[in-house]
């Protein structure tokens, strides 16, 4: 059984269309400050953190087109099984730098690049930490090392981005978040969908919406101290899951 049930994300779709909450959500997108990017692509080298809301949206778009979706989740599978030996690209992220869901990407996409620096270094150090401190976990409790690129990888700072309105400082930031978090609790007091509320990235809620998540973590656990059996777990769970 998947740890996120695809009758509750159904469910979930027609509420969220019925009470209009995608709809709110667009508005919120709506009013983030555009800014001049490069298209380089660099910044799109991670699992970026979503919310419930963004979730069922991005899921939505998905169900409507079965090649992209299958392109997708193709690319969600090899990201999160080969998480711990190998740094790749966001899995919606194609050849040439393109977002394929650009029209539903997340709001840790959109705000990417209106960062102050300070507030940005400051985040990317921590985040570098908590990577070192899980490798050291992985190491005492499975015996083997995450990839040195992929605990040491930094999307660094943009300087070439150039936000329209200034950067935003912390508390105008995290004010976007609370406006989605709100959109979250509307569904999650409705019990509809049966999943516990817990800090999840893209990957993530596509790979608990597959696979339940003990078993999906002790697959990627298996494949990735045992080269022998990794491409061929990830193709036949390509098989069975898509």
């Amino acid at each position: 059984m998947t740890s996120i049930k695809k009758n509750d994300i159904l469910n979930c779709i027609d509420y969220c269309k019925k009470n209009r909450l995608f709809d709110r959500l667009n508005s919120i997108y709506a009013t983030l400050p555009s800014g001049n990017c490069t298209g380089c692509g660099n910044c799109c080298m991670e699992s970026v953190g979503i919310n419930l809301i963004e979730f069922i949206n991005i899921f939505e778009h998905l169900k409507s087109n079965d090649k992209l979706r299958k392109k997708c989740l193709s690319k969600v599978l090899d990201y999160y099984f080969l998480e711990f030996v190998q740094k790749s690209a966001c899995p919606f992220k194609d050849e040439n730098n393109r977002c394929l869901i650009y029209e539903v990407r997340p709001l840790n996409c959109r705000l990417f690049g209106h960062w102050k620096k300070d507030d940005y270094n400051k985040n990317l150090e921590n985040v570098t930490q908590r990577n070192i401190e899980y490798n050291k976990v992985i190491k005492s409790k499975y015996g083997f090392d995450i990839n040195d690129e992929v605990v040491n990888y930094k999307i660094k700072y943009c300087e070439d981005f150039v936000p329209q309105n200034g950067h935003m400082d912390k508390s105008t930031r995290l004010s976007f978040a609370d406006e989605l978090m709100i959109l979250d609790s509307n569904i999650y007091s409705k019990g509809i969908i049966d999943i516990e509320f817990k800090d999840r990235g893209v990957v993530e809620y596509f790979i608990d919406s597959m696979l339940n998540e003990d078993t999906a973590y002790n697959i990627k656990i298996r494949v990735s101290k045992d080269e022998s059996v990794r491409q061929t777990a990830i193709n036949r769970l390509k098989k069975i899951l898509l």
